[in-house]
This record gives structure tokens, C-alpha cells and sequence, in this order.
């Protein structure tokens, strides 16, 4: 049993051995997809705003 979590731990270090290679590329690209899914949900939110301006009260 420990030898699973000294493996799982020697894993963990070494995946952290990564990070200052990639340095700050995923933190913009992080960014980026984090702006662009709050677009897309401001659009969504508007559009159905727009509908509710529709709805005559009769059906759906």
C-alpha cells in the first residue's frame, strides 16, 4: 500500500517539475477560455432576454 503512494507521490513531484516550463502560456490560455465561455453565456442570457419580450402569455 505504501509503495502505491510513494509512487502516486513521485508522480506529483515530478509533474510539478513541469510547470515552470510551460510557465505563463496556460494561465493565458486558462484566461482566455474562461473570457470566451463569459461571452458566449452573455450572449445566451441576452437572447433570452429578447424572447421573454416575445412570450404573448398564450403558450409556450
Amino acid at each position: 500500500m505504501t509503495e502505491i503512494i510513494i509512487g502516486i507521490g513521485k508522480f506529483f513531484t515530478w509533474t510539478f517539475k513541469l510547470l515552470p516550463i510551460i510557465g505563463t502560456y496556460i494561465d493565458w490560455i486558462f484566461a482566455s477560455a474562461i473570457f470566451l465561455f463569459l461571452l458566449y453565456w452573455s450572449k445566451r442570457i441576452f437572447k433570452f432576454g429578447q424572447n421573454d419580450k416575445k412570450y404573448d402569455g398564450d403558450h409556450l
